[in-house]
């Protein structure tokens, strides 16, 4: 069985819709998924902070003399503030109305149902009312009201029977009025198919460019969530090792607050300390992504250096 323009419009609405609801879903579970990579970096960030460099730094204030490089400045992660866990993306384009719906429309319109074919008749009947002459030889268009009628509709009949007659010439007219109408329709079915097809095509193509965008999404954000778990694992291992390290520091400056007078041990788990504190300001400023969305270079360096040096660290006294 056939299937008209208007069913055809609604399968193609009811797959299309299926689809992108599909596509929803899937772009919805890629955000959740960003935003709780995102809330569990931040949350990392903001126990460092804290848990472990203020309360540092509150007591490398009261250390005097001290001669090394001054703590660099920090300021403490906002809480809903974006950590760079997600490609960028593309904005969305909506997909513009086709010119073969419109001319489809037009057409509709101009040609639709019994106008096309009144229009025919009345067309054809002006020109032989114009041109035409009677079975006398008289111009018709020197004939008026009645006269002018039943020799138009006669010459319409001498063209379908060869002897005249207007009921002929009114038949004829009928059937120019009626295979008009049809045709006409016809016309318009097959535009409106037509642009229905390029409407299907146009959204068909839209739907694809953001399928293709979601792939692209899911398979940068796998990459972009293990770099992400690999900085958390760090930052967690830096606020251990300063929090670990923070009772015996804190207990060395309370016993003696000049630093001149620290023999070389004292001074070196100083120098401990703030190498924590250096090592854990550099991993909280490196960005994860660029300004493109592109996974830096920097954060796995500066990851693989902070495992290193965590590693080499001299135990905790």
């Amino acid at each position: 069985m056939a299937i008209g323009p208007a069913d055809m419009r609604k399968l193609v609405d009811t797959n299309r819709r299926r689809r992108r609801r599909l596509l929803e879903s899937q772009e919805e579970e890629l955000d959740q998924r960003v935003a709780k990579e995102n809330a569990a970096l931040q949350k990392a960030r903001q126990a460092l902070h804290d848990e472990a460099l203020i309360p540092f730094r509150d007591v490398l204030q009261r250390l005097k003399h001290v001669d090394l490089i001054e703590p660099a400045a920090i300021e403490r992660p906002a809480v809903d503030g974006e950590v760079g866990l997600e490609p960028r993306r593309p904005r969305r384009s909506a997909v513009p109305v086709t010119a073969g719906l419109l001319v489809g429309g037009t057409l509709a319109i101009a040609l639709g149902s019994p106008l096309a074919g009144q229009a025919a008749r009345s067309g054809a009947y002006r020109v032989v009312r114009s041109f035409g002459r009677a079975s006398t030889g008289t111009a018709i268009n020197r004939l008026h009201g009645a006269a002018a009628r039943n020799a138009t509709e006669a010459w319409f009949g001498r063209r379908a029977t060869g002897t005249g007659g207007r009921a002929a010439g009114r038949m004829v007219l009928s059937r120019i009025e009626t295979t008009t109408a049809d045709l006409s329709r016809d016309v318009v079915v097959k535009f409106q198919i037509q642009g229905f097809e390029y409407d299907r095509q146009a959204r068909a193509r839209d739907l694809e460019r953001r399928e293709r965008t979601v792939r692209e999404r899911q398979d940068g954000q796998a990459a972009l969530n293990e770099r992400g778990k690999d900085m958390q694992r760090v930052l967690q291992g830096l606020r251990s090792e300063l929090v670990g390290r923070l009772p015996s520091f804190t207990a060395l400056v309370e016993a003696c607050d000049d630093f001149a007078q620290y023999d070389s041990r004292r001074r070196a788990g100083v120098a401990a300390m703030m190498e924590l504190d250096s090592l854990a300001v550099t991993v909280m400023k490196c960005p994860i992504t660029d300004a493109e969305g592109r996974m830096t270079e920097e954060s796995g360096r500066v990851i693989a250096d902070a495992e290193a040096r965590l590693l080499a660290m001299e135990p905790r006294n």
